[in-house]
Parts: C-alpha cells; structure tokens; sequence
C-alpha cells in the first residue's frame, strides 16, 4: 500500500523534476502579504523553512537513527526531495556550514536535522531507487538514488549515505558498470537527515542533496572525462554540469552554471595549467570536414585551444546574480569578438536557397570571455587589435551578429565560444628563412637601383662648355 502522502494530491507550487523552482517567499505573481505578516527567512533556520513548506517533525519522527535507510523511511525521503527543490541556491548559500561536527551528528543526531553542511568524499557505489508507480505523478519523480560515499573528516573518513533526485548523466550511462564510479570524488551541500550503523561499528551519517557535484581526478573514457576536465575538476568544477550545455543554440537556462563555473575556475588556473590540450589551433579545426570544431563540437568540450587573430568588438557583461557572485566570486567579464585566419571558406546557406548564401573567405568569428582585460586595451565596437588566447572550449553559440541576422532577424551566427584565463596583445612571428630572402631582395634591388642611378647619370651629363 502507498503511504498516505504518496497518495495525496500535489502540493501547489511543486514543479516537475528537474525544473527551477522558486520558493514560497519568491513565487511569482502572488500578492506579498503585509511586512508585519511576511516570515523573515533570512533569520530563519533551514530546518524552520523547511517545516513552513510542510517537511517537518511529523516526517522527521518516520526517520531512525542507527539503522540504515529502510522502506518504512521512504516516504519522508521522498517528501524531503520534493521539498529540497525548493531550494534556490542563495538559501542553501546562506544555511550553508564549512565544517561538519562529526561528534555531535553522531552523539545527538535529532538536533541537528535538516542542518546544511558542506561534504566532500568518495563513490562506492550507487543504487536507483524506484518510486512507487501510484505516486510517480503525484511527486513528479519516477526514481531516485542512493550514493554510498566515503565522507572525508579532518582525520580519515567515514560512511555515508547520500540521495538524490538526480546523478551525473555519465553515472547513468554506466550504473550497470559499478567499478567506473567506484571512487569518484564528489561534493555536495549536505542535508543532515539521520545517522546508521555501518559494518564494522562505524557511525554512518545519511544525508540529503539538491545536487552531486563530480570533480573526477583521473581520465576515464569510459565516463568521458579527459586531461582537460580532471584540470577543471581539480579546481572545483562540476564536470557533470557540462552535459547540459546545447551547441547551436542560445546560451540559457542550465548552461549558465557551467558558463560561471568554467569561468570562475579558469580564472584561477596556475600558469602551467593554461596550456593547450589539443595540438590543432582554432584556426586548423573550424574547417576540418569530419572532425572539426564545426562538425564534432563535444569532442572539444572543455578542451584548451590557442587562437590567434583581429579582435574587433569587446564587451563589458555586467553579472546580475547575487549567488553567483558570492558563490563563484565574479560579478562581470569580458565578451571579446575575434575572427582568426582560415585556410578555406565556410559557408553558411540553407539547403536550395542559393539567396540565403554566407561565406567567410578568409577568416571566421569566435567569442572569448575573458574575466579581466589586459592594460593598454579596452572595450569598443569598432577595434582592430592583434590579439592571442588559450581558453576552454564551451559550445557552438548561436547569437545574432549584423551580418548574418540583419535582414533575417531568426537566422543566428554559429561561433564557438571560449572561456580564458586572459586576452594577450599578439605579435605575428616572421619565419627566419623569409627574413634572410627579404633582405637578400632588398640589397639586390637597392644594388640594381644605385647602379641604374649611376648609369643615368654617367649617360646624361653634357660636355663641357671650353674658354675661349
């Protein structure tokens, strides 16, 4: 039999898996209700908001301590899921705890429910749990899973449990190979739910996430991660976040995290770290027929790339985002318009329609963001600089440019968007062997021009005119 919560109707304000939802302080189109009646939530606890939106002591009391989870849990772990969407990252930011007391979880777990830390740790192994199919609409979740973790502590680790509603997509792919997420790292702002007792008379901490960060720290084709993710992961980023990102299309909704994260991360890169991953500069891929950046843009995904050429637009792009700015630590970049050299045309045409024809003879457009700009160069519309970069390859973006969109408002420009560390001014490296023949030339036409002069001269003086 379902429990009775799985039977009930959907809450109003619930959304479906996967969507942003807003919380009851910030809904949209509601009436505000009066100052005097409105809850303070930024002085509130999470485990107070979380009993304002109906996950409180009634579900809290289904969950034992000391046991691992069981099916009799289900139905407050699958409430305290549907209640965790709910939960905009500014509020998990604000409720969020850097260090974990251990001790205290394990010796008075019930006073600490529901409060937020920050936990870093390893797979061990991961299960898909399903929900009972009657409930399935009702909570707009078809399954979820349990991650089992080696927690780090100051001094060792220990075993956890942590849900989720949803897993790495990579992790999915491979939920039947266990050894490839064996050992994973992972991190996660951690809803503290119970403890257990584990094998060995360990104390074992369950806990409750929005989301599970992946900061892979080896290559694993398997999992498709490469040098130049475990480069980003190291530093922070969430691999898995990539696998939202959408070539050919605007740059929107669940892009924006991995943008700021590669952005951030990039940024503080060591120097030795900002070097390219990919022999091939952007010039050589973007005209490659099979394989190129225009053809086969996952395959770049988050590879570092060099790029050289004419920097004519750059702009400042002002970060209108609270959490982001104090999660990530950037409040604005640089958009830089470069076109770079190409051996051969490409064009741009809708099938048949030979009006509709766009060709870049010589050189193409790509977009680079940068976090700062270099001194001696600044934002303007109609610039010619030389410029250099190494950045992280984000997607193919689909954006409006005069050229392409001027007399077709739908139609957009397909560039490939990078992400750097820096812009550099860049001056073109002569071939040795070409300056030695130049100057060979330069001699010889200025020996053929000295003797041409001599000759003119010799040939037109005039005699002498005698005394008489």
């Amino acid at each position: 039999m379902v429990p009775p919560l799985l039977m009930a109707q959907k809450p109003d304000g619930d959304s479906a898996a996967g969507e942003e939802v807003v919380p009851l302080d910030e809904q949209p189109g509601e009436a505000k209700p009066d100052e005097a009646a409105q809850p303070d939530f930024d002085k509130m606890s999470a485990r107070q908001f979380f009993e304002l939106i109906d996950f409180g002591e009634s579900y809290l009391a289904m969950l034992v301590d000391g046991e691992e989870l069981g099916i009799s849990e289900q139905e407050a772990i699958i409430r305290g899921l549907t209640r965790i969407r709910r939960l905009q990252p500014h509020r998990i930011t604000h409720w969020l705890e850097l260090q974990t007391p251990w001790q205290e979880l394990a010796e008075h777990p019930a006073q600490h429910r529901l409060e937020i830390f920050l936990l870093t740790g390893k797979v061990e192994a991961v299960r898909r749990q399903m929900v009972p199919e009657e409930a399935v609409s009702t909570v707009a979740m078809a399954s979820y899973y349990e991650v089992d973790v080696r927690l780090d502590q100051e001094s060792g680790t220990a075993p956890g449990t942590i849900v989720v509603e949803n897993i790495p997509a990579a992790w999915q792919a491979n939920l039947d190979q266990p050894e490839a997420l064996q050992g994973q790292p992972i991190s996660c702002p951690g809803i503290f739910l119970k403890t257990f007792q584990a094998e060995g008379g360990e104390t074992g901490y369950v806990f409750a996430t929005s989301k599970l960060s992946w900061h892979p720290d080896q290559v694993n084709p398997r999992l498709d991660v490469t040098p130049a993710k475990v480069r980003l992961a190291k530093q922070g980023m969430d691999i898995g976040e990539l696998a939202f990102i959408q070539d050919r299309a605007k740059l929107e909704g669940r892009e924006r995290e991995p943008f700021y994260q590669m952005l951030a991360t990039v940024s503080r890169l060591p120097k030795d770290q900002q070097t390219a991953t990919i022999a091939k500069s952007v010039s050589e891929l973007l005209t490659l027929p099979k394989n190129g950046l225009m053809v086969a843009p996952e395959a770049y995904r988050a590879e570092f790339i060099d790029l050289a050429g004419v920097c004519r637009r750059i702009t400042r792009i002002e970060i209108d985002d609270e959490d982001i700015e104090k999660r990530l630590g950037i409040d604005h970049y640089y958009e830089v318009s470069i076109f770079v050299p190409i051996p051969t045309p490409i064009v741009s045409q809708r099938p048949g329609d030979e009006a509709s024809r766009k060709e870049f003879a010589h050189e193409y457009p790509v977009l680079v963001c940068v976090p700062t700009l270099p001194k001696g160069i600044h934002e303007g519309d109609e610039l010619h600089l030389s410029v250099a970069a190494t950045g992280a390859f984000f997607k193919l973006w689909a954006h409006r440019t005069l050229f392409m969109s001027g007399q077709e408002h739908t139609r957009r420009q397909i560039s490939p968007l990078f992400v750097a560390s820096e812009l550099r001014k860049h001056t073109v490296e002569s071939d040795p062997q070409v300056n030695q023949f130049v100057l060979a030339m330069l001699l010889i036409l200025s020996l053929v021009i000295g003797i041409g002069v001599a000759m003119g001269m010799i040939f037109s003086r005039k005699p002498s005119s005698r005394r008489r």
